[in-house]
């Protein structure tokens, strides 16, 4: 599946990603393209020593995602009225989900931010726009955050 001019637009719900939101609208009004809204949810994970549940209940992907589909379409109801949105939510590690996504639909570029870790703060906490940016088959916009 293609569509033409794309944009795909991570958003996890901080202020940190929203400031990538503006660059998407001017980039979809110039292309005339959808913004794609994706949100990646991580499978709980749950590590025990001994075979018995977890003494808090965990939500399971699937109420995950159907919360995570929610805050989405308030978000681009929100944030993106005028612009032609779709909303996904993906399931897995997002640095992979959202390159999946971008070739899968043959994205025109991934607007995203970045929190802007040097030093040890970036060895210890990765990137997922940096990962993003060094496996993606389209351009990044990278949006630095002030």
């Amino acid at each position: 599946m293609s569509d033409s001019n794309a944009i795909v637009l991570p958003i996890d719900f901080s202020e940190l990603s929203m400031a990538a939101v503006p660059w998407a609208k001017r980039m979809a009004a110039v292309t005339n393209g959808p913004v794609h809204c994706v949100y990646t949810v991580e499978p709980p994970q749950v590590y025990s020593a001994l075979d018995m549940a977890p003494a808090i209940p965990l939500p399971t992907t699937d109420e995950l995602t159907a919360s995570a589909k929610t805050q989405l379409e308030t978000f681009a109801a929100e944030n993106l009225a005028g612009v032609d949105a779709v909303c996904n939510v993906l399931i897995g590690k997002p640095s992979e989900q959202i390159v999946e996504y971008a070739n899968e639909i043959g994205a025109e570029v991934i607007v995203m931010t970045t929190h802007g870790y040097s030093g040890i703060e970036h060895v210890v906490l990765g990137s997922t726009t940096e990962s993003v940016l060094r496996h993606s088959n389209c351009p990044v916009l990278s949006i630095r955050n002030k």
